[in-house]
């Protein structure tokens, strides 16, 4: 099968003598294009305001130059919608090539992956169709299609040769069978975005995949008592995935930015209030609501408070709730605990409640199957 590359530069061929040469395929549709080569970092709050999220229609087409044996290429039209409904409809198919390729099995991606339950593949499904989850499921669906035209994805053939004869392309979700290639495989570059489960509650993201707890999210962040919005959550998850900032889930700072970016953008769209605080030591004082942006806020508490989140480590596994010690934050969220008389007590190590899931040793190394590590939301 020829590359990547000797696809792209057959494209460039004049399109009506490919077309000519197969009778029963179809001709090359208006805006024809393929997926870029290269993904850029989205701009969540730039795409919001766009009439429409889920990017040209995905169609299927001879590619050029195998005329005695015809094989499918992938790309988009690049025109807008006729109307709502036809936006629904390439939102729905993004969903469906997820749920055909991206959904991981148990144990696939890490020893701790389960399989998604079905109230999670429900609320995923709403996700897609909304503004928001068409802007990354469109990314993810991108990828899908780059990795087809690499040749990594399997397809079935019988379906795509009784196509041919009919003349009637398949959607490219009936077409894919699921599974990688025996080149796909052994690609160091075919790295497939996963959706998981896990034991536990909340929502955790790694640059290749999200996992989703069994437990569910909690209808209130327990920091702020804020109100959860769960197409946010997934937003917020997916600003720490390759398709957003894959490093912004190792500072408080990097987690403040990607609720400014991510997750606000969503909670505002869906009449939520903005997420005030990330972090914030209770017993404390608050910040004024309303007053600067989520990260000046958080480099205010900073500097009034005494807690250092320049030094921090990585928090992406961790959170506590417990007394200090003060001034100082390292790995978790540090609350201050009064005591009946009001004076907060000393802190002592004993006094801290620590939740954490330690990295697992045993790590898939297959290609495109990252680990999944639980940071609770």
């Amino acid at each position: 099968m020829p590359s990547f590359a000797a696809k792209f530069a057959l494209l460039a061929l004049p399109f009506c003598l490919a077309a000519s040469a197969w009778a029963a395929c179809p001709a090359v549709p208006e805006g024809f294009v393929l997926s870029p080569e290269r993904r850029s970092q989205v701009d969540l709050q730039h795409e919001l305001a766009r009439p429409w999220q889920a990017g040209g229609e995905i169609v299927l087409l001879c590619a050029p130059g195998e005329e005695a044996n015809a094989w499918p290429l992938a790309g988009r039209r690049a025109l807008p919608p006729a109307n709502a409904e036809a936006e629904s409809a390439r939102r729905a198919e993004h969903f469906a090539l997820v749920r055909r390729l991206n959904f991981a099995h148990k144990g696939e991606v890490n020893t701790r992956t389960l399989a998604l339950l079905p109230e999670q593949i429900e609320l995923l499904e709403r996700f897609a169709l909304s503004d928001a989850g068409a802007v990354w499921l469109r990314e993810v669906a991108d990828d899908t299609l780059r990795l087809f035209n690499k040749g990594y994805l399997e397809y079935d053939r019988a379906l795509w040769t009784r196509s041919l004869k009919r003349g009637r392309m398949p959607k490219l979700s009936q077409l894919l069978t699921g599974r990688l290639t025996e080149a796909g495989q052994f690609a160091e570059d075919a790295q497939v975005f996963k959706f998981g489960a896990y034991a536990g509650p909340g929502a955790m993201a790694q640059p290749g995949g999200i996992g989703l707890g069994d437990a569910g999210l909690r209808c209130h962040f327990p920091s702020s008592d804020e109100l959860v919005d769960p197409h946010a959550i997934l937003s917020h998850e997916f600003g720490h995935t390759r398709y957003g900032d894959p490093d912004s889930s190792s500072t408080l700072l990097g987690e403040a930015r990607t609720v400014e970016l991510y997750e606000n953008p969503v909670r505002q769209r869906n009449g939520y209030e903005p997420r005030a605080l990330y972090f914030e030591r209770t017993d404390q004082g608050k910040l004024e609501p309303g007053k600067g942006s989520l990260l000046d806020r958080l480099k205010i508490l900073e500097r009034k408070k005494g807690i250092s989140i320049t030094d921090q480590r990585r928090v992406d596994r961790y959170h506590c709730d417990c007394p200090g010690p003060l001034p100082v934050i390292l790995s978790c969220e540090v609350r201050q605990r009064p005591g009946a008389d009001g004076i907060t007590s000393p802190a002592f190590e004993h006094d801290c409640k620590l939740n954490w899931k330690p990295e697992s040793q045993d790590v898939d190394t297959r290609p495109g199957l990252k680990e999944l590590t639980p940071k609770p939301k």
